[in-house]
């Protein structure tokens, strides 16, 4: 039986933006912004919908795991490794 891999990132979310976007790596955040209001969950909800488009897993495979009511948020993924992650993120930051 396949042991399911569990990995848990930090992340440094802004709500209220203009659009999804991945910002940036700052120390072991990785920046990111949601254009959605922190009412009611909705930006967290924006949140775990942007990732799991970006990293092609179901939501449920996402989990807040930490700082439901902040901006700094540690989150939980099943099925893809830290490293799959950082690196299919990095390759979505935006570049002006």
């Amino acid at each position: 039986m396949m042991k399911e891999n569990t990995d848990v990132i930090n992340f440094l979310v802004k709500p209220n933006s203009s659009e999804n976007e991945i910002v940036g790596l700052h120390d072991e955040f990785i920046k990111i912004k949601i254009n959605a209001t922190p009412e009611k969950g909705k930006a967290n909800q924006k949140l775990i919908t942007y990732l799991s488009e970006i990293l092609q897993i179901s939501k449920k495979d996402i989990q807040i795991i930490y700082g439901e009511f902040s901006n700094i948020k540690k989150i939980k993924f099943k099925n893809k490794s830290k490293d799959e992650i950082f690196s299919i993120l990095k390759n979505k930051i935006k570049t002006t």
